[in-house]
Protein backbone atom coordinates (compact mmCIF):
# COMPACT_ATOMS: atom_id res chain seq x y z
CA UNK A 1 0.00 0.00 0.00
CA UNK A 2 1.32 3.58 -0.72
CA UNK A 3 0.50 5.30 1.65
CA UNK A 4 0.70 3.83 4.91
CA UNK A 5 3.13 6.15 6.01
CA UNK A 6 0.08 8.77 6.38
CA UNK A 7 -1.86 6.54 8.98
CA UNK A 8 -1.54 7.82 12.31
CA UNK A 9 -0.22 5.19 14.55
CA UNK A 10 -3.22 6.21 17.13
CA UNK A 11 -5.56 5.86 14.31
CA UNK A 12 -4.64 2.23 13.47
CA UNK A 13 -4.18 1.20 17.75
CA UNK A 14 -7.90 2.15 17.65
CA UNK A 15 -8.88 0.06 14.51
CA UNK A 16 -8.00 -2.99 16.22
CA UNK A 17 -10.64 -5.21 16.46
CA UNK A 18 -8.80 -8.25 18.62
CA UNK A 19 -10.87 -9.64 21.41
CA UNK A 20 -9.00 -7.28 23.87
CA UNK A 21 -9.78 -4.26 22.34
CA UNK A 22 -13.49 -5.27 21.16
CA UNK A 23 -16.18 -6.81 22.30
CA UNK A 24 -16.73 -10.03 19.41
CA UNK A 25 -20.20 -9.69 21.01
CA UNK A 26 -21.83 -7.00 20.54
CA UNK A 27 -18.71 -4.97 18.12
CA UNK A 28 -18.70 -2.23 21.00
CA UNK A 29 -14.76 -0.75 22.09
CA UNK A 30 -13.23 -1.96 25.75
CA UNK A 31 -10.64 0.60 25.50
CA UNK A 32 -10.62 4.05 26.11
CA UNK A 33 -9.49 6.84 24.64
CA UNK A 34 -7.31 8.02 27.28
CA UNK A 35 -5.41 4.51 27.37
CA UNK A 36 -3.55 5.10 24.34
CA UNK A 37 0.25 6.17 23.64
CA UNK A 38 -0.36 9.89 23.18
CA UNK A 39 3.73 8.93 21.75
CA UNK A 40 2.42 5.91 19.75
CA UNK A 41 4.27 4.67 16.34
CA UNK A 42 4.19 1.97 13.97
CA UNK A 43 7.22 0.42 14.09
CA UNK A 44 6.86 -1.61 10.70
CA UNK A 45 3.85 -3.23 8.52
CA UNK A 46 3.67 -6.26 7.49
CA UNK A 47 2.20 -6.80 3.98
CA UNK A 48 -0.73 -9.04 3.30
CA UNK A 49 -2.93 -10.61 0.88
CA UNK A 50 -5.89 -8.22 1.48
CA UNK A 51 -4.91 -6.78 4.81
CA UNK A 52 -1.50 -5.38 6.27
CA UNK A 53 -0.63 -5.93 9.80
CA UNK A 54 0.99 -2.97 11.90
CA UNK A 55 3.48 -3.70 14.32
CA UNK A 56 3.19 -0.97 16.83
CA UNK A 57 5.56 0.83 19.46
CA UNK A 58 3.46 -0.50 22.44
CA UNK A 59 3.83 -3.81 21.34
CA UNK A 60 0.41 -4.51 19.69
CA UNK A 61 -0.66 -5.93 16.60
CA UNK A 62 -3.56 -4.33 14.36
CA UNK A 63 -4.31 -6.20 10.93
CA UNK A 64 -6.50 -3.64 8.92
CA UNK A 65 -8.19 -4.80 5.57
CA UNK A 66 -6.70 -2.89 2.61
CA UNK A 67 -10.29 -1.42 1.97
CA UNK A 68 -10.62 -0.45 5.53
CA UNK A 69 -7.34 1.39 4.92
CA UNK A 70 -8.52 3.01 1.72
CA UNK A 71 -12.03 3.75 3.52
CA UNK A 72 -9.41 5.75 6.17
CA UNK A 73 -7.53 7.48 3.56
CA UNK A 74 -9.65 8.22 0.85
CA UNK A 75 -12.08 10.02 3.98
CA UNK A 76 -15.30 8.26 2.80
CA UNK A 77 -17.53 8.28 5.35
CA UNK A 78 -20.50 6.05 6.89
CA UNK A 79 -23.89 6.45 5.67
CA UNK A 80 -25.72 9.59 7.05
CA UNK A 81 -29.76 8.26 6.47
CA UNK A 82 -30.60 11.23 8.21
CA UNK A 83 -29.37 13.58 5.65
CA UNK A 84 -30.02 14.43 2.07
CA UNK A 85 -27.17 12.24 0.76
CA UNK A 86 -29.28 9.89 1.16
CA UNK A 87 -32.58 10.80 -0.15
CA UNK A 88 -34.49 10.89 -3.66
CA UNK A 89 -35.98 14.26 -3.37
CA UNK A 90 -39.70 14.76 -5.30
CA UNK A 91 -42.39 16.76 -6.85
CA UNK A 92 -45.26 14.98 -6.63
CA UNK A 93 -45.46 14.44 -10.33
CA UNK A 94 -42.29 11.99 -9.26
CA UNK A 95 -43.63 10.06 -6.87
CA UNK A 96 -44.88 6.70 -8.43
CA UNK A 97 -44.94 4.83 -5.23
CA UNK A 98 -48.25 2.49 -4.70
CA UNK A 99 -49.77 2.27 -1.25
CA UNK A 100 -48.60 -1.09 0.57
CA UNK A 101 -51.22 -3.26 1.94
CA UNK A 102 -50.96 -3.93 5.60
CA UNK A 103 -51.68 -7.68 5.38
CA UNK A 104 -48.61 -8.30 3.49
CA UNK A 105 -46.20 -5.93 5.24
CA UNK A 106 -46.92 -7.95 8.30
CA UNK A 107 -46.81 -11.42 6.31
CA UNK A 108 -43.85 -10.91 4.37
CA UNK A 109 -40.12 -8.93 5.48
CA UNK A 110 -39.41 -8.13 1.84
CA UNK A 111 -42.93 -5.69 1.79
CA UNK A 112 -41.97 -4.80 4.84
CA UNK A 113 -38.53 -3.65 3.79
CA UNK A 114 -40.57 -1.95 0.79
CA UNK A 115 -42.05 0.18 3.63
CA UNK A 116 -38.97 0.99 5.59
CA UNK A 117 -37.43 1.80 1.74
CA UNK A 118 -39.66 4.34 0.77
CA UNK A 119 -39.65 5.66 4.19
CA UNK A 120 -36.17 6.21 4.28
CA UNK A 121 -35.39 7.68 1.09
CA UNK A 122 -38.53 8.95 -0.17
CA UNK A 123 -39.89 10.27 3.23
CA UNK A 124 -43.47 8.69 3.11
CA UNK A 125 -45.27 5.25 2.82
CA UNK A 126 -48.83 5.11 2.51
CA UNK A 127 -50.75 1.93 3.50
CA UNK A 128 -53.74 0.59 3.20
CA UNK A 129 -56.00 -2.55 4.49
CA UNK A 130 -54.99 -1.43 8.15
CA UNK A 131 -57.75 -2.13 10.54
CA UNK A 132 -60.13 0.90 10.89
CA UNK A 133 -60.38 0.54 14.65
CA UNK A 134 -58.89 2.53 17.63
CA UNK A 135 -55.02 1.41 18.47
CA UNK A 136 -54.54 -0.09 15.62
CA UNK A 137 -51.79 2.75 14.31
CA UNK A 138 -49.95 1.64 17.42
CA UNK A 139 -49.50 -1.99 15.64
CA UNK A 140 -48.07 0.02 12.65
CA UNK A 141 -45.23 1.55 14.65
CA UNK A 142 -44.68 -2.33 15.93
CA UNK A 143 -43.41 -3.12 12.60
CA UNK A 144 -40.63 -1.11 12.94
CA UNK A 145 -39.84 0.92 16.11
CA UNK A 146 -41.15 2.28 18.97
CA UNK A 147 -44.15 4.72 20.15
CA UNK A 148 -42.82 8.53 21.53
CA UNK A 149 -45.27 9.74 23.48
CA UNK A 150 -45.93 13.51 24.25
CA UNK A 151 -48.41 15.63 26.09
CA UNK A 152 -50.90 14.45 23.72
CA UNK A 153 -50.37 10.63 24.85
CA UNK A 154 -49.26 7.26 23.11
CA UNK A 155 -52.11 8.19 20.47
CA UNK A 156 -53.63 11.70 19.18
CA UNK A 157 -57.07 12.05 18.33
CA UNK A 158 -57.59 14.34 15.29
CA UNK A 159 -61.23 14.72 15.32
CA UNK A 160 -63.14 18.50 15.75
CA UNK A 161 -63.36 19.45 19.09
CA UNK A 162 -65.32 22.28 21.04
CA UNK A 163 -62.55 23.79 22.56
CA UNK A 164 -59.69 22.77 20.67
CA UNK A 165 -56.17 23.19 21.91
CA UNK A 166 -54.86 22.90 18.65
CA UNK A 167 -55.55 23.88 15.16
CA UNK A 168 -55.24 19.90 13.83
CA UNK A 169 -58.34 19.56 16.06
CA UNK A 170 -61.00 22.13 14.03
CA UNK A 171 -61.80 21.62 9.98
CA UNK A 172 -59.66 24.05 9.01
CA UNK A 173 -56.99 24.00 5.62
CA UNK A 174 -53.87 23.46 7.83
CA UNK A 175 -51.29 24.40 4.85
CA UNK A 176 -47.60 22.19 5.40
CA UNK A 177 -45.76 22.01 8.31
CA UNK A 178 -43.83 20.32 10.62
CA UNK A 179 -45.48 19.03 13.60
CA UNK A 180 -44.39 20.19 17.45
CA UNK A 181 -41.35 22.03 16.14
CA UNK A 182 -41.19 23.50 19.37
CA UNK A 183 -39.89 20.17 20.59
CA UNK A 184 -36.15 19.17 20.83
CA UNK A 185 -35.91 16.71 20.02
CA UNK A 186 -39.00 16.94 16.96
CA UNK A 187 -40.63 14.06 16.91
CA UNK A 188 -38.88 12.07 13.77
CA UNK A 189 -41.45 10.01 12.69
CA UNK A 190 -45.53 10.80 12.27
CA UNK A 191 -48.40 8.69 11.63
CA UNK A 192 -51.61 9.22 10.90
CA UNK A 193 -54.70 6.80 10.80
CA UNK A 194 -58.16 6.78 9.08
CA UNK A 195 -60.70 5.27 11.12
CA UNK A 196 -63.63 7.44 9.58
CA UNK A 197 -64.14 9.64 6.73
CA UNK A 198 -68.03 11.18 5.91
CA UNK A 199 -66.80 14.24 5.11
CA UNK A 200 -66.21 16.61 1.27
CA UNK A 201 -62.33 17.82 1.56
CA UNK A 202 -59.94 17.11 3.94
CA UNK A 203 -57.48 15.77 1.96
CA UNK A 204 -54.35 14.94 2.60
CA UNK A 205 -51.07 16.41 1.33
CA UNK A 206 -47.13 15.73 1.49
CA UNK A 207 -44.38 17.96 0.31
CA UNK A 208 -40.70 17.17 0.15
CA UNK A 209 -38.57 19.86 2.19
CA UNK A 210 -35.72 18.66 0.89
CA UNK A 211 -36.30 19.29 -2.47
CA UNK A 212 -37.76 23.06 -1.22
CA UNK A 213 -34.42 23.54 0.98
CA UNK A 214 -32.16 22.30 -2.08
CA UNK A 215 -33.89 24.72 -4.34
CA UNK A 216 -33.47 27.77 -2.27
CA UNK A 217 -29.85 26.94 -1.91
CA UNK A 218 -29.81 27.01 -5.79
CA UNK A 219 -31.74 30.17 -6.48
CA UNK A 220 -31.15 32.24 -3.45
CA UNK A 221 -28.14 31.32 -1.46
CA UNK A 222 -28.69 34.22 0.77
CA UNK A 223 -31.77 33.31 2.07
CA UNK A 224 -30.73 29.70 2.49
CA UNK A 225 -27.73 31.00 4.88
CA UNK A 226 -30.26 33.33 7.07
CA UNK A 227 -32.75 29.77 6.99
CA UNK A 228 -30.10 27.32 8.02
CA UNK A 229 -28.01 30.14 10.03
CA UNK A 230 -30.65 31.52 12.65
CA UNK A 231 -31.82 30.61 15.65
CA UNK A 232 -35.91 30.70 15.56
CA UNK A 233 -38.05 30.34 18.26
CA UNK A 234 -41.04 27.60 17.94
CA UNK A 235 -43.39 27.97 20.81
CA UNK A 236 -46.74 26.23 22.69
CA UNK A 237 -48.96 26.87 25.44
CA UNK A 238 -52.05 25.34 26.68
CA UNK A 239 -53.49 25.01 29.78
CA UNK A 240 -51.40 21.96 30.73
CA UNK A 241 -48.15 22.68 28.53
CA UNK A 242 -45.59 25.01 27.93
CA UNK A 243 -42.78 23.62 24.61
CA UNK A 244 -40.42 26.51 23.66
CA UNK A 245 -37.15 25.70 21.93
CA UNK A 246 -34.66 27.69 19.60
CA UNK A 247 -34.02 26.17 16.07
CA UNK A 248 -32.90 26.58 12.63
CA UNK A 249 -35.79 26.57 9.93
CA UNK A 250 -33.51 24.33 7.70
CA UNK A 251 -30.97 22.08 9.26
CA UNK A 252 -27.49 21.03 7.91
CA UNK A 253 -25.09 18.72 9.38
CA UNK A 254 -21.46 19.85 9.78
CA UNK A 255 -20.89 18.92 6.07
CA UNK A 256 -23.31 21.46 5.16
CA UNK A 257 -26.06 18.72 4.15
CA UNK A 258 -29.92 19.37 4.49
CA UNK A 259 -30.96 17.11 7.61
CA UNK A 260 -34.18 18.77 9.05
CA UNK A 261 -36.79 21.13 8.33
CA UNK A 262 -38.79 22.96 10.90
CA UNK A 263 -41.50 24.92 9.41
CA UNK A 264 -45.01 25.53 11.01
CA UNK A 265 -46.50 29.07 10.70
CA UNK A 266 -48.53 28.33 13.53
CA UNK A 267 -45.93 27.98 16.31
CA UNK A 268 -43.16 29.63 14.96
CA UNK A 269 -42.77 33.17 17.00
CA UNK A 270 -41.88 36.61 15.37
CA UNK A 271 -38.13 36.77 14.58
CA UNK A 272 -35.79 37.51 18.10
CA UNK A 273 -33.69 40.20 16.54
CA UNK A 274 -35.55 43.01 15.54
CA UNK A 275 -32.58 44.50 13.40
CA UNK A 276 -32.97 41.22 11.38
CA UNK A 277 -36.48 40.92 11.01
CA UNK A 278 -36.70 42.15 7.54
CA UNK A 279 -34.11 39.60 6.46
CA UNK A 280 -36.07 36.63 8.33
CA UNK A 281 -39.40 37.56 6.86
CA UNK A 282 -37.95 38.18 3.23
CA UNK A 283 -36.22 34.28 3.38
CA UNK A 284 -38.98 33.27 5.50
CA UNK A 285 -41.42 34.08 2.28
CA UNK A 286 -38.82 32.53 -0.09
CA UNK A 287 -39.06 29.34 1.47
CA UNK A 288 -42.85 29.54 2.05
CA UNK A 289 -43.36 30.14 -1.91
CA UNK A 290 -41.23 27.03 -2.58
CA UNK A 291 -43.12 24.71 0.14
CA UNK A 292 -46.63 25.95 -1.17
CA UNK A 293 -45.93 25.63 -5.17
CA UNK A 294 -48.84 23.53 -6.39
CA UNK A 295 -46.17 21.21 -8.22
CA UNK A 296 -44.52 20.39 -5.06
CA UNK A 297 -47.70 18.96 -3.02
CA UNK A 298 -49.02 15.31 -3.24
CA UNK A 299 -52.30 15.08 -2.46
CA UNK A 300 -54.63 12.36 -1.64
CA UNK A 301 -57.88 10.80 0.46
CA UNK A 302 -57.06 9.09 3.20
CA UNK A 303 -60.42 6.63 3.54
CA UNK A 304 -61.16 4.35 6.37
CA UNK A 305 -58.20 1.61 6.74
CA UNK A 306 -55.15 3.94 5.71
CA UNK A 307 -52.40 5.23 6.65
CA UNK A 308 -49.61 7.25 6.14
CA UNK A 309 -46.31 7.19 7.86
CA UNK A 310 -43.75 10.12 6.98
CA UNK A 311 -40.25 11.33 7.92
CA UNK A 312 -41.53 14.55 10.11
CA UNK A 313 -38.14 16.36 10.20
CA UNK A 314 -38.19 16.20 6.63
CA UNK A 315 -41.91 16.16 4.69
CA UNK A 316 -44.69 18.63 5.92
CA UNK A 317 -48.07 17.81 5.49
CA UNK A 318 -51.07 19.71 5.27
CA UNK A 319 -55.27 18.95 5.29
CA UNK A 320 -57.56 20.78 3.35
CA UNK A 321 -60.80 22.14 4.50
CA UNK A 322 -63.67 20.06 5.33
CA UNK A 323 -67.61 20.66 6.60
CA UNK A 324 -67.19 20.27 10.77
CA UNK A 325 -70.29 19.00 10.78
CA UNK A 326 -69.43 15.84 9.07
CA UNK A 327 -67.51 12.56 10.55
CA UNK A 328 -63.94 12.29 10.06
CA UNK A 329 -61.46 10.92 13.02
CA UNK A 330 -57.99 10.06 12.38
CA UNK A 331 -55.63 8.75 14.95
CA UNK A 332 -51.88 10.12 14.92
CA UNK A 333 -49.12 8.77 17.21
CA UNK A 334 -44.96 9.73 16.82
CA UNK A 335 -42.16 7.08 16.62
CA UNK A 336 -38.43 7.30 16.19
CA UNK A 337 -36.39 7.93 13.25
CA UNK A 338 -33.49 5.91 14.50
CA UNK A 339 -35.21 2.28 14.74
CA UNK A 340 -36.72 2.58 11.24
CA UNK A 341 -33.18 2.99 10.07
CA UNK A 342 -32.04 0.49 12.53
CA UNK A 343 -34.74 -1.75 11.09
CA UNK A 344 -34.40 -0.81 7.11
CA UNK A 345 -30.06 -1.76 7.43
CA UNK A 346 -31.00 -4.79 9.15
CA UNK A 347 -33.46 -6.10 7.31
CA UNK A 348 -31.61 -4.98 3.64
CA UNK A 349 -28.30 -6.83 4.45
CA UNK A 350 -30.53 -9.86 5.62
CA UNK A 351 -32.81 -9.87 2.49
CA UNK A 352 -30.59 -8.18 0.02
Amino acid sequence: MDNLQTLSAQLVRHLCDCEACRDPRNGQRLTAIGQLDPALEITSVEPGDGQDTFVLSDGHRVSVSHARIDQHLGGLKPLDYRSESTKEMWLAADVTTEPLHWPEIVALDSIRLQMLEQLVVNGFARLTDVPAVPGAVLEVIGAFGYVRETNYGKIFEVRVENDPNNLAFTGLAIPPHTDNPYRDPVPTIQLLHCLKSEVAGGDSGLVDGFLAAAKLREINPDAFDILSGTLFHFEYRSGSAYLSTLAPIIGVNAEGEIKEIRWNDRSMQSPLWAAEANECFYAMRAFAELLNDPTAELTFKLNPGDCMVFDNTRVLHSRTAFDAAGSRHLQGAYADLDSAISEFVILSERLK
